[in-house]
């Protein structure tokens, strides 16, 4: 019986185990379907937003990921 019931904890388990992969290995999706973009923009000139990593236009700044 305590081999039988161990068995069955373990399968539950497992399975848990095993969404809980499925459902973290899930890409960001926008509303649109199509996955998001990173921007990155300057901590100083919060408009200054662009789609790749640099540096600020106006100040010299490393850019940052947009929050």
């Amino acid at each position: 019986m305590k081999t039988k019931l161990l068995c069955a904890f373990l399968s539950v388990g497992t399975l848990g185990l095993a969404g809980l992969n499925v459902a973290g290995c899930t890409k960001s999706v926008s509303k649109a379907g199509s996955p998001q973009t990173m921007q990155y923009t300057c901590s100083m000139h919060p408009e200054v937003v662009k789609d790749v990593p640099g540096n600020c236009p106006k100040c010299g700044m490393k850019l940052i990921v947009k929050p």
